[in-house]
């Protein structure tokens, strides 16, 4: 979809952005049914650019939605969806911080390979399905919600948080 007010495009590029990296962070866990060699390059790359993401997307992003947006999905009366992605962000804050932890204590390592690729499918289905809530209620809201002063104030606040 395309959006006229800029906060809701900047949140819907960021979630394309992730859904492209959770699916080839599913692709790679599916398929793989024993831990990646040491120094397997593409897995490194796919472990830096998840612990990246996760921090944007889990951290910074997470609490712009929080602090900036649900106040205004609820104020619009949709208040109980605000409290289920709330409290899907806390599910996904727990996967995730488990996720970087592994990522970052060397990436996963044969007996905890299982463990890890449960985990990273798990993260997968939690946040594609809560991504796909935000683009059918939080974006579309936003939209309507928001004039141009401001979805301009609120962008800026975000992008002063990077």
């Amino acid at each position: 979809m395309d959006y006229a007010r800029r906060v809701p495009a900047t949140i819907h590029r960021e979630h394309l952005e992730t859904l492209g990296l959770l699916e080839r962070l599913e692709a790679a866990a599916a398929k793989s049914k024993s831990p990646p060699a040491p120094g397997d390059s593409a897995w490194a790359r796919l472990f830096a650019e998840l612990d990246a993401n996760l921090g944007r997307e889990v951290g910074r992003h997470f609490d712009f939605e929080e602090k900036e947006l649900f106040p205004l999905l609820a104020g619009a009366g949709d208040r109980d969806i605000a409290n289920l992605l709330a409290e899907e962000h806390r599910a996904i804050r727990e996967l995730a911080g488990r996720m970087r932890a592994s990522i970052r204590a060397g990436g996963p390592v044969h007996p905890a390979w299982g463990e890890f690729r449960q985990l990273a499918l798990e993260l997968v289905e939690r946040q594609v399905a809560h991504i796909q809530k935000e683009e059918m209620s939080l974006l579309p809201m936003l939209e309507d919600a928001l004039d141009v002063e401001r979805d301009g104030e609120l962008l800026d606040r975000y992008l002063a948080s990077a």
